[in-house]
């Protein structure tokens, strides 16, 4: 009886890569991780640094330019402002009497859309309070010869208080102004802001008026 003979064991040996090719692909494989390092930190910085904060635009004033004359009477006197590139306005203002620069003072301002007054030349008494440019104050007026107003100033940077009121409604809101002689000024945010005599004032509210209507209306 012939003995079968165990078949041959063949052993597998795991392929081996070709050196070269391990040797061309090493930097590439760095470069890669490099660049996604590079990425992952720039994404870090842009959540974590937050940008700078932007600088609020200074409060504007009220536009100006050069003024020509235009009447003036009852010690008031009206001009004509023509501001670069902007439509003309009228203002009605009185000469300051010597001795009075603390003293406030009022001007009536007219143009096309919106009118109105400026209180300047005063320095609030019980409050120690300064304007704030662009800020909101009420403002109530007190007159000898009419009823209390409750109205809205903006703070000027120049320290004045300007009130608008639309156009239209210009001599109507500003009537206890013309038949009044004395009136006081007070803000809750401002205190006191003082008295004044207003001689005069129905003239000027009226004569403003009438320059608006010839020169600031085109």
């Amino acid at each position: 009886m012939d003995r079968q003979q165990p078949a041959p064991v063949v052993r597998l040996r795991p392929a081996l890569r070709d050196r070269r090719a391990v040797r061309a692909a090493t930097p590439s494989a760095l470069l890669t991780g490099a660049l996604l390092t590079g990425l992952a930190l720039a994404l870090s910085a842009c959540e974590t640094v937050p940008p700078p904060p932007t600088a609020a635009p200074p409060a504007a004033g009220l536009p100006d330019g050069p003024s020509k004359p235009f009447s003036s009477g009852k010690g008031w006197t009206v001009t004509i402002h023509t501001p670069p590139g902007g439509k003309p306005f009228c203002v009605a203002e009185r000469g300051i009497p010597v001795g009075q620069n603390a003293a406030p003072r009022l001007s009536f301002r007219t143009a096309a859309a919106e009118s109105g007054f400026i209180l300047s030349g005063f320095t609030p008494s019980d409050s120690g309070a300064t304007v704030k440019p662009g800020e909101r104050y009420d403002l109530a007026v007190m007159s000898d010869l009419g009823p209390r107003l409750s109205l809205s100033a903006r703070g000027l940077p120049n320290g004045s208080l300007y009130v608008a009121v639309p156009t239209k409604g210009f001599l109507e809101e500003m009537e206890p102004l013309a038949r009044s002689h004395r009136v006081s000024f007070r803000s809750s945010g401002l205190g006191d802001i003082g008295t004044m005599l207003l001689s005069g004032s129905s003239w000027a509210i009226n004569a403003s008026d009438e320059c608006r209507i010839l020169h600031a209306e085109s």
